[in-house]
């Protein structure tokens, strides 16, 4: 082969339908053939959703999607001033100690956030305490393995004032 042909052959442009390539092309078609209802309904169900979430404003988007973080970190974003430190005493499951961590890191930005699963932390110049509660579902998905004594939590926050509660939080300072 001479070198011309080499390099008109690296840039041909022919199809070239291989028995390989065939094959290939007449499994994708089967497949689409017998999966075309589960993808059709697959399209639909996540433009019914685009829809709903389209007319939300992004808030009601964000509470709904991220059950309940937001809501938890909106609590607490109203009480604790943004030079602020808060300690988040977490019952939930370690996974979900780390995915809160960090959507309150974010939320509450530029408030300093400690998150804990043990109700005996150090608040280590924390102002402000909260007290979390994962939902039941979140629980039942990953259960809570740290250390959680509801007597303590009583005991070290019965001098403190309770500044505001939402459904999964109360707060104190």
């Amino acid at each position: 082969m001479r070198a011309g042909d080499r390099k008109s052959a690296c840039y041909d442009t022919g199809v070239n339908f291989s028995r390989e390539r065939i094959l290939l092309l007449g499994l994708l078609a089967l497949w689409l053939v017998f999966e075309w209802p589960n993808l059709e309904e697959q399209v639909g169900t996540t433009e019914q959703a685009r829809a709903a979430l389209g007319e939300m404003p992004w808030q009601a988007r964000t509470a709904a999607l991220d059950t309940p973080g937001y809501a938890v970190a909106e609590a607490i974003g109203r009480v604790v001033p943004a030079s602020g430190c808060v300690l988040v005493l977490a019952h939930t499951g370690p996974e979900h100690a780390r995915y809160y961590q960090s959507r309150f890191s974010y939320y509450l930005y530029p408030r300093q956030v400690r998150l804990s699963d043990h109700s005996n932390a150090e608040q280590k110049g924390c102002t402000f305490l909260a007290v979390f509660r994962d939902t039941a579902p979140n629980l039942a998905q990953e259960p809570f393995r740290g250390r959680w004594e509801e007597a303590e939590i009583a005991a070290r926050t019965a001098g403190m004032k309770k500044v505001a509660a939402a459904p999964q939080v109360e707060i104190f300072q």
